[in-house]
């Protein structure tokens, strides 16, 4: 099964409610016809009036955020973006009909809508990644910002052209060859197919003379109106009628399959309904069939599905199956119920607040409070149920569902596992099967299941297993009977103890791997207790290198246990583990097996490296007493001239973050910066240029701050890329080749993840690439960015990759001066003066005003100019 987007309407802005509406459910992307849908000004904010939060969805896992939009603004920018294509459909659409017609339904279908805001879960989805769920949502949000920005800008310019999947984000469209093949692709149905929409009424009740009858959509008759009453169709399009003071059926197709002639009737409950005659209720079946005979005073499906009826005989209540057996006796005051779906069925006691409770097969279980008892489904079988110790029951009692005891005073079911059941008992633990049948006596301390999983066939692991089960699901037990533990296996009707009790601990190390301890020492078996290795090592932990291998200590050395084979462990994918064991506050194995594993590492290693990892281990507890050491322990390294301990030493003494203030000391930061990179450090050489960029302990110096930050690239540092993108498009002189190196820096920048839209749009302008350009101003312009929105203005007005569009380039122009881009207020004035059509002398002195208080000067008006905009609205360049 695919991972799935969910899109809901809800009433409020952080959490799911009765009244949400599930919009669509799709697999792993939303459509970019959707994405109108779900627009905002880009804010992110956690409280108050917003346009789109990132909340945390109660039903999901805390990293599992979703994304929260307005649902009026959404619903009429989708009706632009809509109206937009109709427009150009000669252009755009193969199938006009198939889209008017998706067209006015997904717009009735959003005019339905009543809640306030839109709800975007894409956790499934979110879920396939390693990257946090919380990195993947932001992800999402700017990629539906940026293409709602492209769409935006398409229908501002009213230009089709613009709807490009090479302009918007990575992966929209993917599959399709151009934004055309997407629109008209038959699966997507014009983006109503998305959408989860109830099926349209094919046939609709209509008044006539006051009698009714039934028409198609096409308003074709398909029953003349002759009903006095034509009563709601049910999931089955079937809907009861009447005349003349008797019902009947009909269906959507106009066909009256059971004629008017009973004194009421009921909607079909699966492939019977209860109707009645003479005051007496009975049951037929699609045909007209009567399957009950007309003798109840009252008759009710009581699941809904054609199984089961309370019904009322002699004025007293019982439960009947569909050939009229009597299931429970016509003996009760009240109708029988069942609010578990069948588990049980429940009739209150006349005169008591106490209910008789009946098993799912309608044996008598108890007379008391439902609320203690309990129900047990077992799969392909039947239920137990549990009656908890109340005022009713002085113990503990577990029955069959034919209520016959199986097990009672037992404390607790410990843990239901579906077809056995651990129970505590005099504070010892047993194992029961669904039978009641005791597999194991309350003589154990402790059983607990273990989350393993088979990696093959059970019977090639273990042969004992007969044929019969073994497809079945298989559960492992660790038990445990005074000081030592043992394996339990059960599978189906197959129940065995598969080790003695010989083990001092068992400890899962992944799904099909355990580590045992015997006599202090430590080995590894699998499920079935086969070892995998001696029984010979100090400890043994989970693994990074292999999927179900181990890490196993002895003697300072450290082994690699992957099934059958035993190797020497990588000290470098040991250290990566170590060190995210650190990072996650030792959550794969404790502070002292970190000490001793990263012992091993550091024995074999060059003295610079085992001081350094040592002195990183200290610097992670945060204590100021290792941190004292750790900075001995770097110094130390440093006069071994290694180059990891300058950086780090360096760090420490920069003190950035004013987490070592007795350490601060910028001069002595720079050179051991310095030292690192001639020492060959890519991040000592990112950070010497950081600190001539900055002028931290040296004076600053832009050569220099250029050579190393060049140095870190050449030497695989891409951070160092955006640092060289800046230089070369802020610093050096504007020359084509500088720009060139800018645009090839900045490039390799927007891959690592910086953003770098207003750089890329202004540098692909300047080297006359407008069509890349534009997507980069597009993108920046959502982001707010002045100059974007200037540039865009002028493309607007020029028709640089768009048509002419003089009131666009206004509106550009005005956010481009509200943002602080003072440049933009000279185009206005020249928009308002010179352009035919547009020319308003008050608003033009208004900018004169505005570009005089900029510092600005009124350039002196030319012929030229007007030429110029006189060209542009006759098509000539």
């Amino acid at each position: 099964m695919s991972h799935r987007v969910y899109l809901y309407n809800t009433s409020e802005p952080d959490a799911y409610n009765d009244q949400s509406i599930e919009m669509m459910e799709w697999g792993y992307e939303l459509s970019i016809l959707l994405h109108p849908l779900l627009v905002s000004d880009g804010r992110i904010i956690a409280d108050g009036s917003f346009d789109v939060h990132l909340s945390f969805n109660p039903e999901e896992p805390e990293d599992s955020p979703v994304l929260f939009y307005h649902a009026a603004t959404g619903i009429e920018n989708f009706k632009r973006f809509y109206n937009f294509i109709e427009k150009y459909q000669d252009e755009l659409i193969d199938n006009t009909e198939a889209f008017q017609l998706a067209k006015e339904n997904i717009f009735k279908y959003l005019d339905g809508l009543d809640q306030p805001y839109f709800l975007l879960n894409a956790s499934d989805v979110f879920n396939m990644s390693e990257e946090t769920h919380g990195d993947q949502a932001q992800e999402w949000l700017e990629n539906i910002r940026y293409n709602n920005a492209i769409l935006t800008n398409a229908m501002d310019t009213d230009d089709v052209s613009q709807l490009k999947l090479s302009l918007f984000s990575k992966f929209t469209g993917q599959g399709f060859t151009d934004f055309k093949a997407l629109l008209n692709y038959e699966g997507f149905d014009y983006g109503w197919a998305m959408i989860d929409h109830p099926e349209p009424e094919d046939a609709e009740i209509f008044e006539e003379n006051g009698l009714k009858g039934l028409k198609d959509a096409a308003g074709k008759i398909l029953i003349a109106p002759v009903y006095e009453q034509i009563y709601d169709f049910s999931y089955d399009a079937i809907a009861v009628v009447s005349t003349g003071g008797q019902f009947g059926y009909v269906n959507k197709s106009g066909q009256e399959f059971i004629k008017p002639q009973f004194d009421d009737a009921f909607d079909f409950e699966g492939e019977y309904a209860t109707v009645v005659k003479a005051k007496q209720y009975g049951l037929i079946d699609k045909k007209g069939a009567v399957v009950l005979d007309f003798q109840y005073q009252d008759l009710t499906d009581i699941l809904s599905d054609g199984s089961y009826f309370t019904a009322r005989l002699n004025d007293k209540w019982g439960v009947i199956d569909i050939k009229n057996t009597i299931l429970i006796p016509f003996e009760h005051e009240e109708s029988i119920t069942s609010d578990d779906y069948g588990s049980t069925f429940i009739v209150p006691v006349p005169g008591k607040e106490t209910k008789l409770i009946y098993t799912n097969r309608f044996s008598r279980l108890t007379e008391g409070d439902p609320h203690f008892v309990n129900s047990f489904n077992i799969p392909e079988e039947s239920y137990l149920y549990e009656l908890i110790k109340s005022e009713n029951t002085t113990e503990n009692l577990l029955y069959n569902d034919q209520a016959q005891l199986l097990i009672s005073g037992y404390e607790k079911i410990k843990e239901n596992l579906y077809t056995i059941f651990i129970l505590k008992k005099q504070k010892k633990q047993g194992l029961i099967n669904y039978k009641g049948e005791l597999l194991l006596d309350f003589v154990y301390d402790k059983i607990e299941k273990l989350d393993l999983v088979l990696n093959e066939p059970i019977q090639l692991l273990y042969p004992a297993i007969p044929d019969e089960v073994k497809d079945e699901y298989c559960t492992f037990l660790k038990i445990k009977k005074g000081k030592k533990y043992g394996i339990y296996l059960s599978v189906g009707n197959f129940n065995q103890q598969i080790t003695e009790m010989c083990y001092d601990k068992i400890t899962p190390l992944n799904q099909t791997t355990l580590a045992i301890q015997q006599n202090g020492l430590w080995g590894v078996i699998n499920p079935f207790g086969k070892p995998q290795s001696p029984v010979i090592y100090d400890f043994i932990i989970s693994s990074n290198d292999h999927e179900d291998s181990c890490y196993a200590y002895k003697d300072n050395k450290v082994y690699l246990i992957h099934q059958d084979m035993i190797t020497d462990a990588d000290p470098q994918i040991l250290q990566d583990y170590i060190d995210s064991n650190s990072a996650y506050e030792y959550y794969y194995f404790n502070e002292d097996q970190a000490t001793q594993l990263q012992a091993f590492i550091n024995k074999d290693l060059p003295p610079g490296d085992s001081l350094y990892n040592q002195a990183k281990a200290l610097l992670a507890t945060t204590k100021k007493a290792d941190i004292a050491k750790a900075v001995r322990l770097f110094q130390e390294a440093v006069t071994l001239n290694h180059a990891y301990s300058m950086n780090d030493l360096a760090l420490i003494y920069e003190d950035a973050d004013d987490l070592y203030p007795e350490y601060k000391n910028e001069e002595a930061s720079f050179q051991l910066f310095l030292s690192s990179a001639k020492a060959g450090s890519v991040v000592g050489m990112y950070n010497t240029g950081l600190c001539y960029s900055a002028g931290m302990g040296i004076p600053p110096d832009e050569l220099q701050m250029c050579y190393w930050y060049t140095k870190a690239f050449e030497a695989g540092y891409q951070p160092a890329a955006f640092k060289l993108g800046t230089y070369y498009y802020d610093v050096m002189p504007r020359t084509h080749e500088n720009y060139e190196l800018a645009l090839k820096y900045y490039l390799i920048a927007e891959r690592e993840g910086e953003t770098v839209n207003v750089e890329l749009g202004w540098l692909y302008n300047h080297l006359n690439d407008t069509t890349k350009a534009l997507s980069y101003l597009v993108k920046a312009a959502a982001d707010n960015e002045s100059y974007a929105h200037w540039q865009l203005g002028t493309y607007a007005q020029d028709g640089i990759e768009m048509k002419v569009n003089i009131p666009l380039a206004i509106d550009r122009y005005k956010k481009a001066a509200e943002l602080g881009y003072a440049e933009a207020n000279l185009n206005l004035y020249e928009v308002y003066t010179y352009v035919p059509g547009f020319e308003n002398k008050i608003l033009a002195e208004e900018y004169s005003r505005k570009l005089k208080a900029s510092g600005f000067e009124i350039p002196v008006s030319k012929q030229t100019l007007l030429d110029k905009f006189i060209n542009i609205f006759k098509g000539k360049k």
